[in-house]
């Protein structure tokens, strides 16, 4: 109950008691309406009448107020109830309704923290799917780069050492009725550079560099190359190496160009018919710079087919290395090969 609900209340009680108790106080009983009066009664009595007029009075002056107050009273205290009650009732649909909303907050929270947990589950499986193709990926292009690298090894390194030995072969053969003893010496080589091609394909399976590019330094794996291939023909090579240039490369460095030097030395001396060879390998101010030349045959770089694959393997090979390569040639006016390296490749 409210104060004004209290203070009505109060007011109420208050009003009826005082109402109570005026109706309550008692009326004489010597009081005759008039005209029924005796007059003994009368002449014995004169100042009954006056006494009886002011106590009828009294009770209808103070208890009619009383009664209208108290209705008045009463009426609002109904009315302070009935107010209350009506207040009381939308803040109670107010509550039920906030209670309403409260709840679906709570079950719309639910559902976002679940809907973000199967999002982030989601991510993750996709994160891992991609990760794993990627990976994948990565392996399959290892693998086709290792076999693209085979490839190459197997092409400017056996192969011109098989076809090296079968020029040793003619040679001894065409020597054999004329010098018995130079024969043997050139089939003895044929021998010991087939042991060499064998002692390469088990370096190659095990994932060892070839025995020819661990000939001492860089001169010195350039002639073994050079002798092996040359297999006994009047052919000249030049060698004109900066050994501190050669130290400053790093090992796969120093294989690749050996390795293009040996397929420039190849086509030379098979396609070319060069008697002549001249290598260098110098410094400049940005750049190492190897050079390979030969006074054969020549070629039409643009229309001769004979040399593709070898030239793709060179190009190959510069690649890896971030250098470039460039191969100048025309029909007789022999072959020249240029590979520069940047310096910051060597750093």
């Amino acid at each position: 109950m409210n104060p004004l609900s209290r203070l009505l209340g109060l007011g109420l009680f208050v009003v009826l008691a005082a109402l109570v108790a005026v109706l309550g106080l008692p009326v004489p009983r010597n009081v005759v309406p008039p005209g029924s009066a005796s007059p003994a009664l009368s002449a014995a009595t004169p100042s009954a009448p006056s006494r009886t007029t002011h106590l009828t009075t009294f009770h209808r002056r103070v208890a009619f107020p009383l009664a209208i107050t108290s209705l008045v009273l009463a009426a609002a205290l109904l009315a302070s109830l009935a107010l209350r009650s009506a207040r009381a009732a939308p803040a109670s649909a107010a509550v039920s309704a906030a209670r309403a909303e409260i709840d679906s907050i709570t079950h719309l929270a639910r559902t976002s923290l679940a809907q973000t947990e199967a999002l982030a589950r989601e991510r993750d499986v996709r994160r891992r799917a991609e990760e794993n193709a990627e990976l994948n990926q990565q392996r399959l292009h290892q693998s086709l780069e290792e076999k693209a690298r085979l490839g190459r090894d197997l092409h400017d390194g056996i192969i011109q050492s098989l076809y090296a030995v079968g020029l040793t072969i003619e040679s001894a053969r065409a020597a054999a009725h004329s010098d018995p003893a130079e024969a043997d010496r050139r089939l003895e080589q044929c021998r010991e550079s087939l042991n060499r091609a064998i002692r390469d394909v088990r370096g190659y399976i095990g994932g060892l560099a070839p025995d020819a590019l661990r000939q001492g330094n860089f001169a010195q794996s350039l002639r073994a190359h050079f002798e092996e291939l040359r297999a006994e023909r009047p052919v000249e090579l030049e060698l004109h190496i900066d050994e501190s240039v050669a130290a400053a490369l790093t090992l796969e460095q120093e294989t690749e160009l050996l390795q293009i030097a040996h397929e420039a030395f190849s086509n030379s001396l098979r396609h070319g018919r060069a008697q002549r060879l001249t290598v260098r390998l110098h410094q400049g101010d940005h750049e190492i710079a190897l050079l390979v030349q030969d006074d054969g045959a020549g070629f039409d770089a643009a229309s001769d087919p004979g040399l593709g694959h070898g030239r793709t393997n060179m190009q190959a090979r510069a690649g890896r290395l971030g250098a470039t390569l460039n191969l100048h040639s025309r029909p007789g006016a022999g072959t020249r090969l240029v590979l520069t390296l940047p310096l910051r490749a060597t750093l």
